[in-house]
């Protein structure tokens, strides 16, 4: 149809060239050519550009404001599928800050846990990603909160470009790996204040060179991956990534005499040795904090609660709350191919004053300033 339709008008115009010799007329001619073409459909479209690769970087920027969206959003569902477990303090805080977000919008929310924190293994995440998928059939929400990275590997990637908006927090794998962002798609990444929190600590002590220590999960081993690709100015001696407790101590008996701190990624999936199940991750901090001669370096609240010495943190208020605001103006009307990936603004810098002690550092009113102070619990 578009090529008749062009073609009767191409002869129109040709037919009538001698009477409209004006240049003037015959580019408005051809104006009138191309507005016709487009109303009869007949339009190229650029392409999209094309997403970041797999070992890129999202872009990060700011989110739009929702503005002028109108939509009643009253008794609308929102399904939060956490990756862990409820006694976790990063997911209730996370919890939190979704809960202290919607609060007198009328909207309606529901909470899931895979609890892959203490179950490691991958049968048990596989099937928390299938009880995860009955709970969106059960519920039937209007948009789903997926925190962390085993609920996009286990559960939310399966709902890409689906009618199911989902908006995701707390990953700290490249995104795309999950096949985000996409047109029913976007959220939160999850990034350690690596370089803050190592600044933090060199104001209590001077520091030249550390050793980085995690447990051996899925979520550290690509959050470490990051964390290398810092700039930083000092020397890291070590990676490590160990199984179970009696390795996390000789880990921490050897790097206090080869290293100045110790930075410390996450002690949650420490094992009982011999066995699958974790040590309760307050003991191995406890345990850390007695016996770590050196600075400890750590990036969640409640790590520096447990003992650990000093960090600029995440908090997961923040993750939780900056994830229900995509939510909230997704049902509003925004899509959410239009709210860009991004990410916590800034982190809380913190310090533990019982463990100073311990270590023989005094805390001076210049290092405190603007510094929250806690004490072990």
């Amino acid at each position: 149809m578009c090529v008749r339709a062009n073609l009767q008008i191409w002869k129109f115009l040709n037919c009538r060239w001698n009477a409209w010799r004006s240049l003037r007329t015959y580019a408005v001619c051809w104006v009138f050519l191309a507005v016709v073409a487009m109303s009869t459909g007949c339009r190229n479209e650029l392409p999209p550009k094309p997403q970041a690769g797999p070992h890129s970087e999202p872009a990060v920027v700011q989110p739009p404001s929702s503005g002028s969206q109108q939509k009643d959003i009253k008794g609308r569902r929102v399904l939060l599928v956490h990756s862990y477990h409820p006694e976790y303090p990063w997911v209730d805080t996370l919890t939190q800050g979704a809960k202290a977000t919607i609060e007198g919008t009328g909207l309606e929310m529901d909470i899931f846990y895979m609890d892959t924190k203490r179950h490691t293994d991958e049968a048990w995440k596989i099937e928390a990603g299938k009880r995860a998928k009955t709970k969106v059939d059960e519920y039937h929400p209007d948009v789903v909160l997926a925190f962390d990275d085993d609920a996009q590997q286990y559960f939310a990637k399966a709902y890409v470009n689906t009618a199911l908006p989902i908006v995701f927090s707390g990953v700290d794998a490249d995104p795309s790996k999950y096949g985000y962002p996409a047109a029913n798609v976007t959220g939160v990444i999850e990034r350690p204040h690596f370089k803050e929190s190592l600044a933090l600590a060199q104001q209590i002590r001077p520091i030249k060179r550390i050793a980085i220590l995690s447990c051996n999960d899925s979520t550290s081993v690509v959050a470490l991956g990051f964390m290398k690709q810092e700039q930083l100015d000092v020397e890291v001696a070590e990676w490590l990534m160990v199984g179970d407790f009696d390795e996390w101590k000789q880990a921490v008996n050897r790097f206090n005499s080869s290293v100045d701190a110790l930075v410390i990624r996450s002690y949650q999936a420490v094992k009982k040795p011999g066995t699958q199940d974790n040590v309760d991750p307050k003991e191995v901090a406890a345990w850390t904090s007695r016996n770590a001669t050196i600075p400890t370096i750590a990036f969640h609240d409640f790590e520096i609660k447990d003992g650990l010495l000093v960090g600029m943190v995440k908090s997961g208020q923040e993750y939780g709350g900056q994830a229900m605001e995509y939510a909230i103006q997704i049902l509003k009307g925004t899509p959410p191919s239009t709210l860009p990936i991004t990410k916590t603004k800034k982190g809380i810098p913190m310090i533990n004053r019982t463990t100073a002690s311990r270590l023989g550092i005094t805390l001076t009113d210049e290092v405190t300033k603007d510094v929250t102070v806690v004490s072990e619990e």
